[in-house]
């Protein structure tokens, strides 16, 4: 741009070169020119104080599924006594002794419950691989494994004898025939209870 303009020059030439200087200044004093901004000291900022949520904490045993919990398997809980049972159930069809709990196991229509009447405490509830559907927080699922499978996700373990799902320390094991999908039985439980 160091070229002044003289008498022989072209109109067209000199419009040009008075544009190109134009552009030059405005593109100087511009507020659209690519220019650092002063940075304002933090003590000119306004600060806001933000408190941290803290997030919900779900174990990787929880997020397999959509059960996120197992609250009842046909309508009985482990946190059940022997009057909710009643009152849930109606009278027992059989009452047996479990050799391996030292208690009583009582059968109801389409449940079995592990119960120990000095504790009060439910050590299981047992459905027979009769029953066509399982019924588990309310839901009804089909009784085979891919559609356990769906509801559940994938098992936390496969035994010889079947596959455990994991949801806290409650355990939902469905066992079945070894190196089958035929399902034997299913069991809720506290795997924390030894």
């Amino acid at each position: 741009m160091n070229r002044s303009l003289q008498s022989g020059d072209e109109p067209d030439e000199r419009v040009r070169i008075m544009m190109k200087l134009l552009l030059v200044m405005f593109s100087v004093i511009s507020p659209f020119s690519v220019q650092p901004a002063a940075v304002p000291a933090a003590h000119d900022m306004q600060w806001t104080v933000v408190e941290e949520e803290t997030p919900e904490v779900i174990l990787a045993a929880d997020r397999s599924g959509p059960v996120q919990h197992f609250r009842t398997l046909n309508d009985i809980s482990l946190d059940d006594s022997i009057d909710d049972i009643l009152s849930t159930k109606g009278q027992p069809l059989h009452k047996k002794h479990d050799p391996y709990l030292g208690c009583p196991e009582y059968q109801f229509k389409g449940v079995t419950v592990g119960l120990c009447e000095d504790t009060g405490v439910v050590n299981y509830v047992h459905i027979d691989a009769s029953e066509k559907r399982l019924k588990l927080n309310q839901e009804w699922i089909d009784m085979n494994i891919e559609a356990i499978r769906d509801a559940l996700g994938k098992p936390y373990y496969v035994a010889e004898d079947g596959e455990v799902f994991l949801r806290g320390s409650q355990a939902l094991k469905v066992y079945m025939k070894p190196g089958s999908n035929h399902i034997e039985g299913i069991d809720l439980f506290d795997e924390s209870v030894s």
